[in-house]
């Protein structure tokens, strides 16, 4: 598989990237779109003014995050942890939904 950037970029040039190339690059857009949602919300609902050394770490995770994801296959950026092809990974996946079935319906657990 080739990298994020050269599917990405095949995209910008009216070009048809293979199926798995974009469904795996979507999946490390999401991946990263939560973990920098997740850095925002630091920032933003935090009390107290975050030190500007803590947000410059911040800024820099996030790029080298993007950067990595770039410059490798996006199948090879999730691993086979986050694969949705592992048994394992969808097993994990079930049980978190069938979880937050329960919470939304307002069972206990019983």
């Amino acid at each position: 598989m080739r990298t994020l950037y050269e599917i990405i970029e095949d995209v910008k040039d009216n070009k048809s990237p293979d199926y798995e190339e974009l469904r795996y690059a979507l999946l490390v857009y999401e991946s990263m779109f939560n973990m920098n949602k997740i850095t925002l919300r630091s920032i933003l609902s935090s009390d107290r003014e975050i030190p500007k050394p803590i947000k410059d770490l911040m800024w820099e995770n996030s790029y080298k995050m993007a950067h990595t994801a770039l410059n490798q296959s996006p199948k090879e950026y999730l691993g086979w942890n986050n694969d949705p092809e592992n048994p394992d990974y969808q097993k994990f996946r079930q049980a978190g939904n069938e979880l937050i079935e329960k919470i939304l319906s307002g069972q206990d657990g019983e």
